[in-house]
């Protein structure tokens, strides 16, 4: 394996980014980046239990300062080995605003501060599966160009349409603000492919999860029922699973693999876009 190099995971304290840092510890020493600080010392006790050598920093991906300061102390740890983007907000509980400010704008920050870092590196972002139900048109790619433009937050929002279904409409407003954010992150991926590339050729991937039981999802639990027979397996997934197969695709041997956004959601997408057979 070489030297052991950091390894990064914003946003992890719960779910699957507590799960990816786990999952990455094999590699080298980790670096867990968070908001909320009892949960980030939660988030190293576990980690420690668990026998990885980690640290902890406080980040909020949505002030480019934050995250500026997040990286340099992570370059000083270690040479930087694979930078996981797990931090994000979901529709239930934040506003669209702040949808934005994290979800979009904060992917922007974080590539951008560890890009000086990167040497044969990976970044990986995630995305969603409800990244690909927003139709993305031309417009929007216009305003994507310029995540630190000083009214990017109101021109993302005035492009986002109202919806028509009313299964969707019951969700709110945040919703259509989630679905858009994602779809910019699997998109923002696939922007970036060169500019990683040169850094002695770094590469960035995105993964779309489904339905996996997370603090996130737990806050739905009146729908988890539903939400799981909309699955091939009639069930939500565990994030294991996803960390598993993080930790595979940033593993050596897959330096081909860049550029693309990995669905991992149980078949949910397939089954509601595609006629099955039966």
């Amino acid at each position: 394996m070489g030297e052991k190099r950091l390894q990064v995971v914003t946003g992890g304290t719960s779910g699957m980014g507590l799960e990816t840092a786990k999952a990455l510890a094999k590699f080298g020493p980790v670096l867990v980046g968070g908001r909320n600080e009892k949960r980030l010392e939660h988030a190293m006790d576990y980690l420690k239990a668990a026998g990885a050598e980690v640290y902890g920093k406080t980040c909020d991906i949505s002030n480019p300062e934050s995250v500026q300061e997040f990286a340099e102390y992570a370059a000083g740890i270690a040479p930087i080995g694979n930078v996981v983007n797990a931090a994000g907000v979901d529709f239930d509980n934040a506003s669209s605003e702040l949808i934005v400010k994290i979800n979009i704008q904060g992917t922007h920050f974080v590539l951008e501060a560890f890009l000086p870092y990167l040497n044969h590196s990976s970044i990986l972002n995630y995305s969603s599966i409800t990244g690909y139900y927003y139709q993305m048109k031309k417009e929007d790619i216009e305003v994507w160009k310029h995540p630190e433009a000083e009214d990017f937050c109101e021109k993302v929002l005035a492009l986002i349409p109202e919806p028509t279904d009313p299964r969707v409409a019951r969700l709110g407003p945040e919703y259509g603000t989630y679905t858009c954010s994602k779809r910019f992150v699997i998109w923002y991926t696939m922007a970036n492919v060169v500019r990683v590339a040169r850094k002695n050729n770094s590469r960035i991937l995105s993964i779309a999860p489904g339905s996996f039981m997370t603090p996130m999802l737990e806050g739905q639990a009146d729908y988890l029922d539903s939400i799981a027979k909309g699955t091939a397996f009639g069930r939500i997934g565990q994030p294991e699973e996803m960390a598993d197969l993080i930790a595979g695709l940033l593993d050596e041997g897959h330096e081909y693999l860049t550029g693309c956004d990995i669905i991992m959601d149980g078949g949910k997408f397939a089954m509601s876009t595609t006629e099955q057979f039966e």
